[in-house]
This record gives C-alpha cells, structure tokens and sequence, in this order.
C-alpha cells in the first residue's frame, strides 16, 4: 500500500512557470522544510517495505524510483541483481515475504532532514532498515537506505 503523496500532476503543474527565472531548470534543486514536506514516517514504511521485496525479487526497483535518490538507486539495483543472481544459481524462485512494518523511529539533524529506522518483521526474523530522508522540490527523496 503506498502513502498518500501529492499528486505528481500538481507538481508538474506548479513547476511551469511562465519566466524562466521562476523555473527549476534556473535555480536547480531545492531543499524544503518539514513543515512543508509532511509526515516522513508513510514515506519511510513505504520505502522499508519496497526495499525489502526488491531485495527478494518480487518488487520492481523502478516502483520506487521516483523516492530514491540517483546513488540509492544504482546501490539498490546492484544488490537486487546480486540477489537475483544467487537464487538462479541455488535454482530458488523469488518468494513474496510475508512483511509487517514494526516501530518507526524518526531523528531529525537539521531542518529539510529526517533519519529514520524502521523495523520490519517477517515470518523467520525481524529486520532494522535505516533510512535517511531530505527534501528536494517539495518531497522526500531518501539519500542512504542499510539494510540490518
């Protein structure tokens, strides 16, 4: 289940600008605040969640693409290909783990940033996914995300 996020049309919408100085191409990308951006904790469930299945094969890494920054992405890619990898060689198939988001704990250094931990329990074992959240053009987008 994903959060509820602000539309993407709105913020095409708002990005076009009649004057080229008021657009992002201008001025590049900017940090929010957390007054602004919203609750972190949807967007950090969200994210441990879908780590988690695109580690185990059943989630497509470009489902949450547009939450991850460029170098989580390629990070996360890498390490679903190594998985991927693995079961073929042990011949396994990609099983859906049976995932339910445990405590969130948010810790925040400096405004537009949140650090987050996120407990995920799972059948077998229960897992803690450290994520680190900063806003950029009016959402979150994760810059670090650990697996433990």
């Amino acid at each position: 289940m994903e959060p509820n996020f602000k539309s993407s049309k709105q913020s095409l919408a708002r990005r076009k600008q009649s004057a080229p100085v008021e657009t992002d191409e201008f001025y590049g990308s900017q940090k929010g605040k957390v007054s602004d951006l919203g609750d972190p904790k949807p967007v950090l469930a969200f994210l441990a969640q879908a780590v988690i299945e695109t580690l185990a094969g059943v989630r497509d890494i470009d489902q949450s693409a547009r939450w991850l920054s460029d170098s989580v992405y390629q990070q996360l890619r890498q390490r679903s290909l190594a998985s991927k990898r693995s079961r073929l060689d042990k011949n396994q198939p990609a099983m859906r783990p049976n995932l339910v988001i445990g405590k969130i704990s948010t810790f925040s250094p400096r405004e537009g940033v949140v650090e987050g931990v996120v407990i995920v329990h799972n059948r077998d074992r229960a897992r803690a996914v450290a994520i680190r959240l900063e806003g950029y053009n009016g959402r979150w987008r994760a810059k670090s995300v650990a697996v433990l």
